[in-house]
């Protein structure tokens, strides 16, 4: 299973350096600096592939030579492949070169049939679903699957009031379930506070060979994530449908402004009661002042009633 061992890795402040071993320094030194600088460049490719070389380098503060050499050691194991990608920038000049992890690579990144299969095995002991529950047998065990993780994160998500909190804890708890899970923050330079989301992503996928077999579990964790972030979410792209990386869209933006909008309607209904209740106020003092009718008499009635 994906270990969140390397993105700790990843974290550390990277130097020139960290890719070449002193002169004279002993062989497991130079392995382990090795082993420990790839693991930072696939946990990269997980997160922002398709990426250059060029960027990879700037982000872990690396010569362009060292990330090479890395990249084609794991393009040749199979681990990585190669995306020729066309910008406009470039215009019909030679296509760039992007890295994203391969099928083999997902699958040197762990699996997570044997926790499916025991679950299986579990509804199996159960005896059949009741008639009544007119489910397939694919999305049963999806339910089941994707449960179990919320009932796990449902306590600790349902105390985090922000959503984007909320959603980058989310992405933490799938990183360390084995998913390689992160965010990204969408729009958020835009004036339009509808138009800003988050991202949450998956670079690693345990059961997406079962999942390309049966969508039915792409669409049980769309729920789960759902509920979880207690927001509608929409599903973006998924390893199980070709992509190299699971995208679910939030809509952070949107939230935030309908909770400003309630703000806003709940302070101006109060502020209406307030206004009611001094012009009700107003109109009782009104009536006790003015119980007693005046009566105004002219001079000739006066004449007559005296």
């Amino acid at each position: 299973m994906y270990s969140p061992a390397s993105e700790s890795a990843a974290a550390a402040p990277a130097s020139p350096e960290v890719d070449a071993a002193e002169p004279g320094a002993p062989a497991e030194v130079i392995r382990e600096a090795e082993s420990t600088t790839r693991q930072r460049v696939l946990q990269l490719v997980v997160e922002e592939g398709p990426i250059s070389a060029a960027a990879l380098g700037d982000q872990l503060q690396l010569t362009a030579a060292a990330v090479r050499r890395h990249l084609d050691a794991m393009t040749e194991q199979g681990i990585l492949e190669v995306k020729n990608v066309t910008t406009r920038r470039r215009g019909a000049g030679r296509p760039s070169r992007r890295y994203v992890v391969s099928q083999r690579g997902q699958r040197t990144m762990g699996d997570d049939y044997l926790g499916l299969v025991k679950t299986a095995l579990g509804l199996l002991e159960e005896g059949p679903a009741a008639p009544e529950a007119e489910i397939s047998a694919a999305a049963g065990l999806a339910r089941e699957y994707f449960s179990d993780f919320e009932r796990r994160w449902e306590p600790e998500l349902s105390a985090i009031e922000d959503l984007d909190a909320r959603t980058e804890r989310l992405s933490e708890l799938f990183n360390e379930a084995g998913f390689a899970g992160f965010t990204r923050l969408v729009g958020r330079d835009n004036p339009l506070l509808a138009m800003q989301s988050t991202q949450l992503c998956q670079g690693h996928c345990p059961i997406r060979e079962i999942a390309a077999a049966h969508p039915v579990f792409c669409e049980e964790e769309t729920d789960v994530i759902s509920r979880l972030l207690d927001v509608d979410v929409r599903r973006l792209s998924t390893q199980a449908a070709g992509a190299h990386v699971c995208t679910t869209h939030v809509p952070v933006g949107r939230e935030k402004l309908a909770a400003e909008q309630r703000a806003r309607a709940a302070a101006s209904a109060e502020a209406e009661l307030q206004i009611s209740a001094a012009d009700g106020a107003t109109h009782r003092s009104r009536k006790v002042s003015g119980g007693r009718k005046r009566i105004v008499i002219s001079p000739r009635q006066q004449e007559r009633l005296s």
